[in-house]
């Protein structure tokens, strides 16, 4: 199976420069397949947050329920990235096309909601 799908991403803006493109409204095509489908995935998160935004903790809602947390880290000159998805990330993401990120410092991940 393999079905190409059109996915929604907004966020809470990190900043007050960056509150004058909230709700930072991206719309990406993913590939919808039994074939590593996460990989396409990933790279949509990747793009859509980027790696440039360290010390932040991210957690992205489909309807109203967690899908996946990302974590960004710098060490030295180079960022990298934590994705973690939740076990049935395919099926929420079929059923709701619109991820919604909100977000917190590292320090403070765990004040970060389960469902919104």
């Amino acid at each position: 199976m393999s079905e190409e799908r059109t996915i929604i991403m907004t966020r809470d803006s990190f900043c007050m420069g960056d509150d004058v493109t909230a709700p930072n409204k991206q719309i990406f095509k993913w590939h919808d397949t039994d074939w590593y489908p996460e990989i396409g995935f990933y790279e949509m998160i990747e793009r859509y947050l980027g790696t440039n935004l360290p010390g932040f903790y991210w957690r992205g809602f489909a309807g109203h329920v967690r899908i996946v947390d990302v974590s960004i880290h710098r060490k030295g000159m180079k960022f990298t990235r934590e994705i973690e998805l939740v076990e049935n990330w395919q099926e929420l993401l079929r059923k709701n096309n619109h991820i919604h990120f909100l977000h917190e410092e590292h320090t403070n991940k765990d004040a970060l909601p389960i469902k919104i």
